[in-house]
């Protein structure tokens, strides 16, 4: 064997080295993928459970806020926001006529979130400053302007004033809950509101 010879196939052989090299690497690299996607997908839905939480948190918070307020009202005042608002869609055309009429119809559009950003966009302004309208009579305060993430969900507050029997009534059953941007309702708070003498 020449020296010449030696030289070339000493030389394929560590070409040949080096394509096994990248071989091994691509197959490392694909099992490495493989067991990195279940890490992945886990990272993924706790990223989307923390999420979830939050907006849980602050729509509670959202429903416990109302309920605080409805405990510093005087008793006769605690009524529901179908008959303290249902006036915001009167005048407003067909596409509010249920709303106007009916309780579920009502409870389908309504809420008393108003943000910047509701301020800003039609019909929605119209519907809110009707509601800062009637939210300081109903509340006897001015409503507040939430920040433009609560936008994504809607509160309705519903009084059974027939929840105590006794003659006159001397409890409410307060509830408000809180829906999602799909309508789903994802809060609800429950109070007794008692009357005191």
């Amino acid at each position: 064997m020449t020296i010449h010879t030696y030289m070339t196939h000493r030389q394929s052989i560590r070409n040949l080295r080096s394509a096994f090299t990248l071989v091994e690497i691509l197959i490392v690299l694909f099992l490495v993928g493989i067991v990195a996607l279940p890490f992945t997908r886990m990272f993924s839905f706790g990223i989307q459970g923390s999420n979830e939480t939050l907006e849980h948190i602050f729509a509670y918070n959202l429903a416990r806020e109302k309920i605080e307020e409805v405990r510093s009202l005087p008793f006769e005042l605690v009524i529901s926001d179908f008959e303290n608002f249902r006036g915001v869609y009167r005048d407003r055309g067909n596409d509010f006529a249920e709303a106007c009429s009916s309780k579920e119809g009502f409870e389908k559009i309504f809420s008393d979130i108003v943000t910047n950003e509701r301020l800003k966009i039609d019909p929605d302004r119209e519907t809110c400053l009707r509601i800062q309208t009637y939210y300081k009579k109903a509340f006897r305060r001015e409503c507040e302007i939430y920040p433009d993430e609560a936008g994504s969900f809607r509160r309705v507050m519903e009084v059974d004033d027939k929840f105590d029997t006794a003659v006159p009534p001397r409890l409410k059953k307060v509830s408000v809950r809180i829906y999602d941007k799909h309508s789903h309702r994802i809060a609800e708070v429950v109070t007794l509101v008692g009357l005191h003498q």
